[in-house]
């Protein structure tokens, strides 16, 4: 007796399981919700599952029935749900819709207008400077042969200026160019002079980094080769240089050594950061060191096939993030290459 009112029981269960679902499906105001409601019914954990696990501890015949009525109950249940998933879905397609129309009487949200990063705008402002002057623009590998990042310049093996240039080097032999100077090498052998051109592009030295030092960096050669070129042609262009570019006033030059110039020069301009007081940026001398330069190396002319009795010229290397941290009051270099916007915002 007992066991067939647990039959019955059953029974009117799988019915009032029907009844909720067809309820509180068709009530489902959204998918997430259709979906969870569906899974208490008919899921794998659902009460028509924990009913047919149940389903030994009854007779045969009982058994049966039980199964055969909880699968038909199942197949209505999934059929409410399909049926209220799409019209679910046909209202969020509407819906969709009728937010993505445009009302044009909106007023437009606004676009902040880009600008160029400190180093394109630098780089640009010294090619306009020298293309001015008649310089050509030109440019060379960034991986080089050791011919013409060293031995093309007067600098061979065993001479000891190789020494102040940190040099990677690749498993092939070729190296990442130490500087600009090496397309300075390959020009000459191109081109026959007169000439004036300017190489812009990356370099790369094994250096610690910190705030004034990158192991990558942007430099730019420039070379100047004519008959009658003269000292007096490579100062009175680069203190024209360094005032466009600087706004310096206050501008010297002094001797300094580069095995692929004779003489060679550094071009200092007073420190815009103490104003010549002294400072940790100048290292309290007052001055700043711009641009390395000098006249062209006879020997360097003699690597390239030029004759050294009948021309002359200057060459000069500008590292241009040097420029940048001077044009914009930068003290940490790295700040360039971080992609920080609210940093790169304020240039």
């Amino acid at each position: 007796m007992m066991e067939n009112k647990q039959y019955i029981d059953v029974l009117n269960k799988i019915g009032k399981i029907l009844e909720d679902a067809d309820d509180l499906l068709n009530k489902s105001k959204d998918l997430n919700e259709l979906d969870i409601r569906f899974k208490v019914f008919a899921g794998k954990k659902g009460q028509l599952t924990e009913i047919l696990r149940k389903i030994h501890s009854y007779a045969e015949e009982e058994k049966r029935i039980i199964g055969s009525k909880s699968n038909e109950i199942k197949k209505k249940i999934e059929e409410i749900y399909k049926n209220r998933r799409n019209e679910l879905a046909d209202i969020k397609q509407k819906k969709d819709i009728n937010t993505c129309r445009v009302d044009l009487t909106i007023p437009g949200n606004y676009i902040e207008k880009p600008h160029k990063h400190p180093i394109t705008a630098v780089l640009e402002d010294v090619v306009d400077f020298f293309s001015y002057m008649g310089f050509e623009v030109v440019s060379g590998p960034e991986i080089e042969t050791a011919h013409y990042n060293f031995d093309a310049l007067n600098i061979p093996a065993d001479h000891p200026a190789r020494d102040m240039w940190d040099t990677f080097y690749l498993l092939n032999g070729l190296i990442p160019r130490t500087h600009t100077s090496s397309v300075q090498a390959r020009i000459m052998e191109e081109k026959s002079p007169p000439f004036r051109v300017i190489a812009p592009g990356r370099c790369y030295r094994y250096e610690a980094v910190d705030a004034t030092h990158l192991f990558m960096f942007n430099q730019m050669e420039g070379l100047f080769v004519d008959k009658h070129v003269r000292l007096t042609d490579l100062k009175g262009i680069l203190e024209e240089a360094v005032r466009y570019l600087l706004g310096a006033k206050k501008i010297r030059f002094r001797p300094a050594f580069y095995p692929f110039v004779e003489p060679g020069l550094d071009l200092d301009i007073r420190c815009i950061f103490c104003g010549g007081k002294g400072c940790s940026v100048c290292k309290d001398t007052g001055w700043i060191e711009v641009i390395p330069c000098g006249m062209v190396h006879p020997n360097v002319f003699k690597y390239a096939g030029i004759d050294p009795s009948e021309y002359r010229g200057f060459a000069f290397g500008m590292g241009f993030d040097r420029i940048v941290m001077l044009k914009y009051n930068i003290n940490d270099l790295r700040l360039l290459y971080q992609g920080n916007l609210d940093v790169l915002n304020q240039f």
